[in-house]
């Protein structure tokens, strides 16, 4: 009992913190607050706050670690004999709907990445560890070997994002139901591969060429 009273506290002090944090960050905006700042608003010492976190970016990109972890966790209880992308799916879809529940802290989230490149920079990385550790269960999914087969290491990339996007579309358009929202998004992307070579052929007789052998414009035109 003592240690669960301990790990309570424990529970209350990282929330009145992180609660603390983001009230700041919606105030006076990312860059502005300071660790300082932070430890003052939720009454604890600076070396409080380490203990918790490890920077003020830990506070809004720590939580892409627990949704990397879930993800994981339910791409992991798939039945194995689920296709990659219907299972992605399911796992995909209860995730970004439990998620999107507190609509208050997702906007926030969604908010402080577009604002703050520091932020996009982190969440960058944790998606990429994310990213590599699906590859890999998808390898074990389908037997095949990562150093000659790329196909996990790009659903995998898909699956990420898949994810982003279903975080951006909901904070643009707040659709009703995300998991709609979410099925939409594979069903998108299914059209989009499975007309990619009648598009290609109809800008060609119509005397255009295909959007994948135009070039480019250059950085910043």
């Amino acid at each position: 009992m003592p240690n669960g009273l301990q790990e309570r506290k424990r529970d209350l002090v990282r929330e009145a913190i992180a609660r603390a944090a983001w009230e700041l960050f919606a105030a006076e905006g990312y860059e502005a607050t300071t660790v300082a700042d932070i430890a003052r608003a939720a009454g604890v010492s600076r070396r409080t706050f380490f203990r918790y976190f490890s920077s003020k970016e830990d506070v809004v990109v720590g939580t892409s670690d627990v949704l990397a972890e879930d993800l994981l966790a339910a791409f992991a209880r798939r039945p194995p004999d689920e296709p990659p992308l219907a299972a992605i799916r399911e796992a995909l879809r209860p995730l970004v709907e439990s998620r999107l529940a507190d609509a208050g802290q997702a906007r926030a989230i969604v908010r402080l990445l577009r604002e703050s490149r520091t932020l996009r920079r982190a969440m960058l990385e944790r998606h990429a560890r994310m990213e590599e550790r699906l590859a890999d269960l998808l390898a074990e999914r389908t037997g095949a070997d990562r150093r000659r087969d790329p196909t996990p290491a790009l659903l995998a990339f898909v699956t990420r994002a898949l994810l982003d996007t279903a975080f951006n579309v909901w904070y643009d358009q707040r659709p009703r139901d995300v998991g709609e929202m979410v099925d939409g998004l594979f069903e998108r992307l299914r059209a989009a591969v499975g007309s990619g070579p009648r598009v290609a052929r109809r800008h060609q007789r119509n005397g255009r060429p295909s959007p994948v052998h135009r070039r480019r414009p250059a950085e910043g035109a």
